[in-house]
């Protein structure tokens, strides 16, 4: 599937990383992370590839500015008691991730990027609250991660998404039993 260009093109001075942004996050969820190109994004955007290198470097930085534009989706839950929240937040990213194919393989390729590190930041605050010690916590971080990604990249039916997010959780409470 060619990446149509379904932007007018923009007049000068229009462009800006917002455009940029907001297309890209089009193009992604429409033919996949592997797909898009600085010369997809130029189509899309209604503008010149030599446009798109103005305001994004190369496409590392292009790959970067997609998961930041994607994760930026993701909806942190504030009420409720740690395991709400963490269900609603792992629920609420595999909906956006699902929508975006490829992300997952990109999510594990560029962990790094700044929105990557808040989200990283904010399940870790959640999942904290549980109280489980150092090194249970970093398995239990990791297997809700992987949990998540595979998910996606297996593209898992929603059912089974929430079946193993559950095992996994009842697993959490079964330590955190023991540990008590």
């Amino acid at each position: 599937m060619e990446a149509a260009s379904t932007a007018p093109v923009l007049r000068y001075g229009a462009l800006d990383r917002a455009h940029l942004t907001k297309h890209l996050y089009q193009l992604a969820k429409r033919v996949g992370v592997d797909r898009v190109t600085m010369r997809a994004l130029a189509a899309e955007a209604g503008t010149a590839p030599s446009s798109v290198y103005y305001h994004v470097r190369d496409k590392r930085e292009l790959l970067d500015l997609l998961i930041e534009s994607v994760l930026a989706q993701i909806e942190v839950p504030q009420k409720g008691d740690w395991e709400t929240r963490l269900i609603a937040l792992y629920t609420n990213a595999r909906k956006v991730l699902v929508d975006v194919p490829g992300i997952a393989t990109l999510l594990q390729e560029h962990p790094h990027t700044a929105a990557a590190t808040e989200m990283d930041r904010a399940a870790r605050a959640i999942l904290g609250e549980c109280g489980l010690r150092k090194r249970q916590f970093e398995a239990a971080h990791a297997a809700l991660y992987i949990h998540l990604l595979g998910s996606v990249q297996l593209a898992q039916s929603d059912w089974a998404f929430g079946y193993g997010l559950r095992l996994i959780l009842g697993g959490l409470r079964n330590v955190m039993a023991e540990n008590s």
